[in-house]
């Protein structure tokens, strides 16, 4: 499948979204409210800006959201308004309640939604899945998934009303991942610790197959890099990953970091282009991608009981959605 993509938003995001599609073969149009598409398109050298949503989606085969938080519900109905095909950059809405009426209206159209949790594309979170399914560790009892990095210093991140804070912004990665591995979740503890401008809030999750994940999700105004890490320890062994661990060359101190927030990859390695392009393949050919709005609604379904819990200092129990909401 080739054609058209259009892109929404020109922002962090997007600077790992085009990239992608032009290596894929797509023909890309921008459009963006902060008026900064053609500074993208000239970053990369490919796609061309157009002067409001209708032209775009007049133009697109496909939708790609990479705008920020509170706005990707409008977008995407906007989009299943002209019967688009939608990837949208996680999580997929600000609130539980807009995801489950999101999700219903896609399924309900027949217009695939897909939700673009990207760590189920990165290499060591594949490799990770697949031990398990093989086998490698037995039987799953304890998942530790930890996600770090530099505090948001400006811009709709630091409005939580608007972002959803460290937890929609890095946990709700490691909740998709837990889930992945673990199965369906029944019952959420958490607390959320607030020091000035950083954020840390860490969850237990209880496994409807009896193991728990443990996350850690912080944003901090320390000096320090982007890091994550995680630990599945099972019946009959441990696996362990660490991104720091990768790297030959590192740095910490008082020096403020680059502007590109994004990993460096080239596009033959990049999970974003691995993700886009399972999610084409899938609009293609029907097969199911490894992500599915089903997928995109039970992480915001966890994250939700996460800050309900956080809020509370409660335990919250939680029932999965049921399959027929699915639309991708």
């Amino acid at each position: 499948m080739h054609g058209t993509v259009g892109l929404i938003g020109a922002g962090g995001i997007a600077n790992a979204h085009l990239p992608a599609w032009l290596d894929l073969g797509y023909d890309v149009v921008v459009f963006s409210v902060a008026d900064d598409a053609e500074q993208l398109i000239a970053r990369h050298g490919g796609g061309r800006p157009v002067a409001g949503l209708e032209a775009l989606f007049g133009a697109a085969d496909v939708v790609d959201i990479c705008t920020p938080t509170h706005t990707h519900r409008e977008l995407a109905l906007a989009a299943l308004e002209h019967g688009l095909p939608t990837v949208c950059e996680k999580p997929l809405t600000r609130t539980l309640g807009e995801a489950e009426d999101l999700v219903a209206r896609f399924a309900a159209a027949g217009v695939p939604l897909f939700p673009a949790h990207v760590v189920r594309y990165f290499a060591e979170y594949e490799e990770l899945w697949r031990a398990v399914a093989r086998g490698d560790v037995g039987r799953v009892g304890v998942q530790r998934h930890t996600r770090q990095g530099r505090s948001p210093q400006s811009g709709w991140y630091l409005d939580e009303h608007r972002s959803g804070g460290v937890l929609l912004d890095l946990m709700i990665h490691d909740i998709d991942v837990a889930r992945w591995i673990g199965g369906d979740v029944e019952r959420v503890f958490a607390r959320t610790n607030v020091v000035g401008g950083s954020q840390s809030t860490q969850a237990f999750l209880t496994h409807a197959g009896g193991a728990i994940s443990v996350l850690t999700a912080t944003w901090t105004t320390a000096p320090i890099e982007f890091r994550t890490q995680f630990e599945v320890a099972g019946s009959d062994g441990v696996l362990h990953g660490d991104s720091a661990e990768r790297r030959a060359f590192r740095y910490q101190g008082h020096a403020e970091p680059g502007a590109d927030l994004l990993p460096d990859f080239s596009p033959l390695t990049s999970p974003y282009r691995a993700e886009l392009a399972d999610f084409v393949h899938s609009i293609a050919t029907g097969a199911a991608p490894r992500v599915t709005a089903l997928d995109g609604l039970e992480a915001m379904r966890i994250a939700d009981a996460v800050a309900r819990s956080a809020a509370t200092g409660l335990p919250v129990d939680l029932q999965p959605a049921k399959e027929e909401v699915s639309a991708a």
